[in-house]
């Protein structure tokens, strides 16, 4: 579904990514892992093409987008979803013009079409009643949920998730954990998901790529990163148990 070909990455002398080759089968949950300014989160903008790659290829189901016109990558992006850090929802609108703001930009349906879209797509989320509430009135967890239910509005084939936990409580980080894995087996989506939890990593991953100076050092379960000796690994896992954080793009 998603694959990347010796991609780079660079702003101005900068190298985020150096030639990452990375993929996601359809259905699949993969999630990227690394120290601050690793490249994690330059990854999923780059694959919206939200920034431009300096050098190698981009493919979105079958189709190669590095080099798309912003015309032509906006059909592409109707096939992608993504939850952007704290939700990034908008504060002037309620719940319900939230949801339907992507079905509003990119199709011509009625608006009773559009109702039913955001309604099935907010309780698909665990969420029903708050359509009339703006985000400054819901909860940490509740507004992540609502940036899910947009990012599903379109029922992309892909979504992209950016700390989808960040600064949640456990009790809520494994209720959006739940509801990535509840969103793969409903839907059928392909997820890559960038995040620092370690816990929440083990639980919804098909597989983890851990991301190093702008390449990607290994992949594998959990278990298997920790077997693997690489020095760096063993480190940054020791420093995600408790006691250590690290966190960033």
């Amino acid at each position: 579904m998603i694959e990347t070909k010796d991609l780079v990455v660079k702003f101005g002398s900068k190298t985020v990514l150096d030639g990452v080759n990375f993929r996601a089968a359809a259905g699949e949950i993969v999630t990227l892992m690394g120290g601050s300014g690793c490249g994690k989160s330059t990854l999923l903008r780059a694959l919206m093409k939200l920034i431009n790659a300096t050098s190698g290829q981009i493919f979105i189901d079958g189709e190669r987008v590095d080099d798309l016109s912003e015309t032509k990558m906006n059909e592409v992006r109707k096939k992608m979803g993504m939850v952007f850090q704290e939700g990034a929802l908008f504060d002037s609108m309620n719940v319900r013009e939230n949801v339907a703001f992507p079905l509003r930009r990119h199709t011509r349906m009625k608006e009773k079409e559009i109702r039913e879209i955001v309604r099935e797509r907010l309780e698909a989320v665990g969420l029903k009643g708050v359509e009339e509430n703006r985000p400054d009135q819901l909860s940490g967890g509740m507004r992540r949920r609502v940036a899910i239910a947009r990012a599903l509005a379109l029922s992309p084939r892909a979504l992209l998730y950016d700390e989808p936990t960040a600064g949640l409580d456990p009790l809520l980080t494994a209720t959006v954990s739940d509801l990535i894995m509840r969103m793969r087996d409903r839907y059928g989506t392909t997820s890559i998901v960038v995040t620092h939890d370690i816990d929440a990593a083990s639980r919804i991953s098909d597989r983890i790529a851990m991301i190093h100076e702008g390449r990607i050092l290994t992949e594998g379960k959990l278990d298997e990163l920790e077997r693997c000796g690489h020095p760096h690994i063993g480190a940054f896992l020791n420093a995600m148990r408790p006691g250590g954080a690290i966190g960033g793009n």
